[in-house]
């Protein structure tokens, strides 16, 4: 979340924990292995929790956490909120909706390795919205970048096949997936429409809060007309999980980041979350490595690296 750019660093006094937990380096990483350990979750319950009924009870949950300690600072600051309803309101559905029910949903039909190695594309997606809505600049050294990005999603969506791709017979859970972050990347992008001043747990507790009624709606489609969601144990440990870890701390964490390093240190950190979920998705999900999974890496590995160039 793109708040104030409020570049300090942490104190160094203090017992370890203390210095661990004010590392911003350290809260950002957590941040990230929160967000991989989804996908990995959510891929490994898909039998028995259908995904809009994950969806909504995680912002349910994650929204009673936080509300206790921020309805406070909301109270002192309901002037901005009430300016900026109308804003908050799109970011929570591109948010909630675009870059998290549909992730879930796409998880239904994809592999988590599938779903992690499109999320490399996310920085890349994020410069090429901000060119295209605000004008930032854009290079064309950084459009190359964004083209063979494009390409390595189009390797994996393909699974590496001429024939698929001509065809556009592609596995539906990675266009899902990849429309997913479409949409995450227009909520990073427009964040910065929000006014600097407001506190980053305000601005959390509300997304998550307009959230909710957001996805009640196909939360109850789904539970009516597709399948309902049993609360045995492990799903609820499953919503807990989501709600604590990479709803409420991961948030707090990744603002936290973003306000002692700046948005671009902290962006880049956006690359561990498709390290960490290979990792967890080979060592917990039984998932492998193919050609074509190499083949899309090195093709958006490459335009990360062209894309993220400062322009000269």
């Amino acid at each position: 979340m793109t708040q104030p750019e409020n570049q300090t660093e942490p104190e160094e006094a203090g017992p370890l924990w203390k210095r661990l937990l004010l590392n911003p380096y350290v809260t950002v990483s957590f941040a990230m292995f929160c967000w991989a350990t989804t996908t990995v979750v959510v891929r490994y319950v898909r039998d028995d929790a259908p995904p809009m009924a994950l969806s909504f009870w995680r912002l349910v949950f994650a929204f009673l956490i936080l509300l206790p300690i921020t309805y406070p600072r909301i109270r002192r600051q309901i002037v901005l909120v009430k300016e900026n309803w109308k804003t908050l309101a799109l970011l929570a559905m591109l948010l909630w909706f675009g870059g998290n029910a549909l992730l879930f949903l796409s998880l239904q039909y994809t592999i988590a390795i599938n779903a992690a190695v499109i999320n490399s594309v996310e920085p890349v997606i994020i410069v090429f919205l901000a060119w295209l809505l605000f004008r930032d600049q854009f290079t064309g050294r950084q459009a190359l970048g964004a083209a063979l990005s494009l390409g390595g999603v189009l390797v994996l969506i393909a699974a590496g096949s001429i024939d698929r791709l001509l065809k556009l017979d592609f596995n539906l859970g990675d266009i899902i997936v990849f429309v997913a972050y479409i949409a995450w990347g227009f909520y990073a992008v427009l964040i910065r429409k929000l006014p600097r001043e407001m506190d980053s747990l305000v601005v959390v507790t509300l997304l998550l809060g307009f959230g909710i009624p957001m996805l009640l709606g196909p939360y109850l489609v789904e539970s009516f007309y597709f399948r309902a969601m049993p609360f045995n144990a492990q799903n609820f440990g499953t919503i807990a999980y989501l709600g604590i870890f990479s709803g409420a701390i991961s948030m707090v964490a990744w603002n936290y980041g973003i306000k002692t390093m700046g948005p671009i240190r902290a962006s880049q950190f956006l690359h561990l979350i498709p390290a960490f979920t290979v990792v967890l998705a080979i060592m917990l999900l039984d998932e492998t490595l193919q050609g074509y999974h190499f083949a899309g890496i090195v093709l958006i590995a490459i335009g990360i690296f062209l894309a993220s160039r400062a322009p000269k």
